[in-house]
């Protein structure tokens, strides 16, 4: 069943993500319209609202659900509170801040932006960075696992960091995807990551560099048929969220489709009917079952007049759905 939460954004949803408690129903969305939203997904309400100065382009949860880390084009991180309303400045970047991780294990928060670098902080000694990088190109796109963080750049590298010692990257590797990337987020299992690019294509990659020469693949998807019959239309992959208990995850394109994956059989397991405009982000609740859809159009088309409408959408999901497909 698919259900539409009300109030949705008034610009680009930038990214929907659940909160890590287990109540599973709180849903964090932040946008380019420079507001982050709190919604009880089970209740179906908007329940916060806080106002940025300019276009909040991630968002996250802190330990709990009463705080949330935002970022964007101010270059700023600061920490927010939807019941005081109160900001907590946390630290300043020299360009717009693209991505930000809470870490839980290590109780850091990690930052990427426009300005070619990654920075480590720590909310009880503010405005000096922990650990500082230098990434060499814009980031695009992170996620963190248990010991490492992973980076997404404009120079097609993702770059990978341990996270108590970033001083030098565990590893630069150089994309299987030949486009932009889009989006990456680390597998459950801690093993792998998956990535997906401009060009209708995601990469499976694994985080142990010979496992990686053995096993990394990459797939078309994202893409529609045309008139004739080699003709295809390619799609951006705008969003990867992995399952929380199964390891299989789903993707979302500009074309407005989601498709739920098997990544390790290599398979589809099933697909939604496409959206009205692009999927930019995707995340699955802690329990795994629930999937929170942001429909935004991502600009592929430059301006379109009147802009498609933007829809956060919740689709349940059963076990039985979510399932890897059994090994041969």
């Amino acid at each position: 069943a698919l259900v539409k939460l009300p109030h949705a954004p008034l610009d680009g949803i930038s990214r929907v993500r659940f909160a890590p408690s287990s109540s599973n129903n709180l849903l964090l969305v932040s946008s380019w319209d420079a507001h982050v939203r709190l919604y009880d997904v089970t209740a179906g309400r908007l329940t916060g609202l806080h106002k940025h100065s300019l276009a909040v382009l991630d968002c996250a949860f802190l330990q709990d659900a009463n705080r949330f880390l935002a970022v964007g084009l101010d270059q700023c991180v600061v920490a927010c509170d939807f019941q005081t309303h109160q900001e907590f400045p946390i630290g300043m970047h020299d360009g717009p801040i693209r991505c930000v991780e809470y870490h839980h294990p290590t109780q850091q928060i990690f930052t990427a932006s426009w300005d070619r670098t990654l920075r480590a902080w720590d909310m009880r000694q503010p405005q000096r960075p922990l650990q500082h990088a230098a990434l060499g190109a814009k980031a695009f796109c992170m996620d963190t696992n248990d010991d490492k963080v992973l980076v997404g750049c404009s120079d097609r590298r993702v770059h990978i960091f341990d996270v108590r010692s970033m001083a030098v990257p565990v590893e630069k590797r150089e994309s299987t995807l030949k486009h932009q990337i889009r989006t990456l987020k680390a597998s459950t299992d801690g093993k792998s990551f998956a990535s997906g690019s401009v060009e209708g294509r995601v990469a499976l990659e694994f985080i142990d560099p010979e496992e990686d020469t053995r096993s990394h693949y990459a797939f078309k998807c994202h893409r529609t048929k045309g008139a004739g019959p080699d003709e295809e239309t390619i799609h951006a992959v705008n969003a990867l969220a992995y399952h929380p208990l199964h390891g299989t995850f789903a993707t979302g394109g500009s074309d407005g489709g989601v498709s739920i994956w098997d990544g390790y059989a290599k398979k589809r397991l099933w697909r939604m009917d496409p959206f009205g405009t692009s999927v930019s982000s995707l995340c699955f609740s802690p329990d795994g079952s629930r999937l929170a859809i942001g429909v935004s159009y991502t600009f592929d088309c430059g301006e379109i007049v009147p802009a498609p409408a933007n829809e956060l959408v919740i689709r349940e999901v059963s076990d039985a759905e979510m399932m890897p497909k059994t090994r041969k």
